[in-house]
């Protein structure tokens, strides 16, 4: 039986919880020392090592100061955690950051190993025509 740190949905609810309580250290240490992801719908956007991800919460505590993360679902198929989630809050100059998505971590170790990311901004999108028409034409 595995210990309970080592579950990928524990590590998912460790990291989210660290987040939402600032603490840069616990965040990072969610992630192993070679740690890679990718996101497959922004080319050229990946994370690689653990303390590049520090850099990244770092910068995101310090820019959104109330910055608070949740798992809205979370799914364990053996070693790998699929989670969607939220993070929001308000930027420095008062303008609300909201950011959804799932992430597919694999964990070894009680960290997570590396990942595929499906997150974004949310935004305005201008309803299902216009994204009919983004896909259909290229508009953007």
């Amino acid at each position: 039986m595995p210990v309970m740190d080592d579950v990928p949905v524990s590590v998912a609810d460790r990291w989210v919880s660290a987040l939402s309580r600032h603490d840069l250290d616990a965040a990072a240490d969610c992630f192993t020392i070679d740690y890679a992801d990718e996101a497959p719908a922004r080319r050229g956007e990946s994370v690689h090592g653990r303390a590049a991800a520090r850099r990244n919460f770092q910068r995101l505590f310090a820019d959104v100061p109330d910055l608070t993360a949740t798992i809205l679902r979370a799914v364990q198929d053996g070693t790998d955690v699929w989670m969607e989630g939220r993070m929001e809050g308000r930027r420095r100059d008062g303008s609300r950051m909201e950011f959804v998505g799932v992430n597919i971590f694999e964990v070894e170790n009680g960290q997570f190993r590396s990942g595929r990311i499906y997150t974004e901004l949310v935004r305005d999108a201008g309803g299902i025509d216009a994204q009919i028409d983004r896909m259909a034409a290229g508009s953007t």
